[in-house]
């Protein structure tokens, strides 16, 4: 006979047995099921690996015979040479960027949204494109890429890149002579601008639609535009947004994505819509929809040095397709709740500080999350996590940015745990960008932007408030002044009775 206790010890070990055999059956599925996005993810780091050597080489070649070591180079020989070595320079970045596709797919991007001027984003792309284009004679037209459009919010890098390959399907599906248009439409209403790569080319099949959003087919496709697509929704998804395709047969296809303006309003409406999106375990089903074309839907139009491009879709009775392309392959921790707070540097900290921490602290954060600087040392953080791990977030935030910048102290406003519902996250978001408190930094002036870095803080002294008081003298016996006349000239204006 057992005694109690031994009996209760007994069972606790079977028990842990039992959870153990368990964790050793998942392990062996997990690793003996297929993974096609996995396989898919691996043999592109392989690639992008095997071809930064060559690559280095070619560039180096060139690099010789720009500077004329085999021999006299002309002008315009050396103006396309170094056209070739910027392309080259481009290529070796991309590869860089695609060797690091597992962190798009994990969850764990590097990414540093920022303010950004659209003809930025238009010159990267041309440069990317213009040698790609060039062959098969097509032109890329843009239109609502102007000075002075409003800034964008979004990783220069990534977008560019994510045009490019959106491009380069475009360009796929386009004979020779045939332009593609690039499309930017500001929604005031949503905080956003709408985002459309635009080509005639031959469409793509309602059948071959519904493959592409599956995530096995896209993995297995590497020899066609599925492995580009699953790139590029993940990219598109580190913009708070989706990747939407629209395509009819024989009319071409567009791919429609949107990035926030650079507002508060804007940053915050898509912020809490793309993150509401994501609440809870419920998921979109990625079918395809059906819209009628009509007579406004037929042409896309470009302004560009004053002239108006066409490109028209034939009309005919068959209709559009739409699907979105969502990444679904990571969820938030905290599906129905976020923190929010702010994180405000010391006045001693230098901009080269600020920026290095804005920098690493964006790096750091998931696809989840949002960081806003709403001040030169000041940020809005809208982290994953609730009560319990709170905490542990601002410990490694705190951590990553004493390894980087020593010298800067942090201060941590009291967290908000907030539901995610749109209408209110959204309103919160607001409030917490463009609301300052003395509460929310204790201890530190609450505009530290009226110190002059290096300078003492604004305090007392007796000469310029004594020069102030005699203003205010001599300002009020100048009022009284001006008063008494008024008064005069209103009396001698009265009719006499």
């Amino acid at each position: 006979m057992f005694s109690p206790s031994k009996n209760s010890s007994a069972k606790k070990q079977q028990a842990r047995a039992h959870r153990r055999a368990l964790r050793n059956i998942a392990s062996h599925h997990n690793e003996t099921a297929p993974d096609p996005l996995g396989a898919a993810v691996r043999l592109l780091n392989e690639t992008a690996h095997d071809l930064k050597s060559p690559l280095a080489g070619i560039a180096a070649t060139m690099e010789v015979i720009r500077d004329g070591s085999l021999g006299d180079v002309t002008a315009s020989q050396a103006e396309f040479l170094q056209a070739a070595m910027t392309q080259c320079q481009y290529i070796d970045s991309l590869i860089d960027e695609l060797s690091r596709a597992e962190r798009l797919r994990s969850g764990l991007p590097r990414v540093r949204r920022v303010s950004t001027k659209r003809t930025a984003i238009r010159e990267a792309v041309d440069l990317a494109t213009r040698s790609l284009l060039s062959n098969k004679q097509i032109e890329l037209h843009w239109d609502g890429i102007e000075p002075n459009s409003p800034d964008v919010l979004v990783d220069s890098t990534i977008l560019s890149r994510l045009m490019t390959n959106l491009i380069i399907n475009a360009e796929r599906a386009s004979k020779p002579g045939s332009p593609i248009l690039i499309r930017v439409e500001d929604d005031l209403n949503r905080g956003v601008a709408v985002w459309s790569v635009i080509d005639r080319g031959r469409g793509i099949s309602p059948q071959r639609l519904q493959q592409l959003s599956g995530t096995q087919k896209i993995a297995s496709d590497l020899g066609g535009e599925g492995l580009g697509l699953m790139i590029s929704r993940q990219m598109a998804s580190l913009h708070y947004y989706k990747l939407t395709l629209r395509s009819r047969v024989g009319s071409g296809a567009d791919a429609v994505f949107e990035t926030p303006l650079a507002t508060p309003a804007g940053i915050a409406a898509t912020f809490a819509r793309f993150r509401s999106e994501k609440r809870g375990s419920r998921s979109r089903p990625q079918t395809i929809q059906q819209w009628k074309s009509d007579e406004s839907n037929t042409s896309e139009r470009e302004l560009l040095g004053g002239n108006r491009v066409r490109i028209e879709h034939t009309t005919n009775k068959s209709s559009w397709h739409e699907i979105e392309l969502q990444s679904e392959d990571i969820r938030p921790v905290r599906a129905d709740r976020l923190a929010l707070g702010r994180v405000t540097a010391d006045v001693e900290c230098t901009m080269e500080m600020a920026d290095r921490f804005d920098e690493i602290l964006q790096y750091n954060l998931s696809p989840f999350e949002l960081a806003y600087r709403t001040s030169r040392r000041s940020w809005v953080c809208a982290l994953d996590a609730d009560h319990h791990s709170m905490p542990t977030r601002m410990q490694q935030i705190e951590m990553i940015s004493r390894r980087a910048t020593p010298a800067m102290q942090l201060q941590w406003s009291e967290p908000s745990i907030v539901p995610v519902q749109e209408r209110s996250l959204q309103c919160l978001l607001v409030d917490a960008m463009t609301t300052r408190t003395l509460a929310e930094a204790p201890g530190i002036i609450p505009d530290v932007d009226s110190v002059r870095l290096g300078t003492p803080e604004i305090s007392f002294s007796p000469v310029p408030s004594a020069r102030l008081d005699e203003e205010l003298r001599r300002m009020n016996l100048r009022m009284k002044s001006q008063t008494e006349r008024l008064q005069q000239q209103a009396a001698a204006l009265r009719p006499r009775v």
